[in-house]
């Protein structure tokens, strides 16, 4: 496996988890059976602040996700991957990780630094795998 699908895997895992301390606040507002009833949250469900912050970390994740996804596993496909690749693998997780707790605490600096450490990691990896196309041959196949 490579390191890039390997902080891939983390970071959808933790993603996964995100769900969790909002939906424990919902559960104790409005209980259970309403929550299977009534799942989507949507746009003001919460009287705490810091939950509704919660519910859009998680948004948040799933989105940097949707664009880091497709670049590890490109990296991995074609076997592109290398010490920059593998750097900015791990550098993405942990600006996640960090991402969230930030955001729920309502850190906005800290907050925004450590979404664009992640999407400069995504471009980072992206850019290492544009790279290694042979442009002469791909714009050949086209043309």
């Amino acid at each position: 496996m490579s390191d890039e699908i390997f902080w891939l895997a983390l970071v959808t895992a933790y993603t996964s988890v995100l769900w969790i301390p909002y939906a424990v606040v919902r559960i104790g507002r409005i209980g259970w059976a309403r929550v299977f009833i009534d799942p989507l949250p949507g746009d003001d469900p919460f009287d705490r602040a810091w939950a509704h912050r919660s519910y859009r970390a998680h948004m948040n994740a799933f989105e940097g996700l949707i664009t880091f996804a497709p670049v590890a596993l490109g990296v991995a496909i074609t076997g592109t991957s290398n010490e920059v690749t593998q750097l900015a693998a791990a550098t993405y997780f942990f600006a996640r990780l960090v991402h969230a707790p930030i955001y729920i605490l309502k850190v906005p600096v800290l907050r925004l630094l450590t979404f664009m450490i992640g999407l400069a990691a995504t471009l980072v990896m992206a850019w290492q795998l544009v790279a290694q196309v042979d442009w002469a041959v791909m714009f050949g196949r086209v043309l």
